[in-house]
């Protein structure tokens, strides 16, 4: 009787383990797109990019589901969109900008000194490093209990 619940025990250890890779990728994504957020929220207060008269742009991040690599699978996770998030990560150099009036001074131009970057994206990379790995630890330790 003792065999039979033990075989029973291997076969649902195997089957957990089975899904550990796509079920912590998934739990992987969901954990940086949340550091994104939060990540984005910081450096702008809102997650929000705000011009002075245009719509604001909504900074967040984006998953490109699971795919094969190298005889593994990874699932690749972009900042959408991507201009802002490396303007937010690096900052810009000092530039030359359009004046947004109407009427015959519209083509004058005025020096912009660039802005500082807050390191976001790099955050997000910083931080998933560290998180990542505890997700597929936990997945494997509740996987054998």
């Amino acid at each position: 009787m003792a065999a039979g619940r033990a075989s029973v025990n291997l076969h649902r250890i195997a089957d957990d383990v089975r899904k550990i890779p796509d079920a912590g990728l998934i739990a992987a994504a969901k954990l940086v797109k949340k550091l994104a957020d939060d990540e984005a929220r910081r450096a702008t207060g809102d997650g929000d990019m705000h011009g002075k008269k245009r719509r604001a742009i909504k900074l967040r991040a984006r998953d490109k589901g699971i795919r094969p690599v190298d005889g593994g699978r990874a699932i690749l996770i972009l900042g959408q969109p991507a201009g802002p998030w490396v303007w937010v990560n690096t900052g810009t150099n000092a530039h030359q900008i359009r004046r947004r009036k109407k009427g015959p001074m519209r083509k004058m131009v005025v020096h912009h000194p660039g802005t500082r970057g807050k390191r976001a994206w790099s955050n997000v990379i910083d931080r998933s490093h560290e998180l990542v790995p505890r997700i597929f630890t936990d997945a494997v330790h509740e996987a054998v209990r």
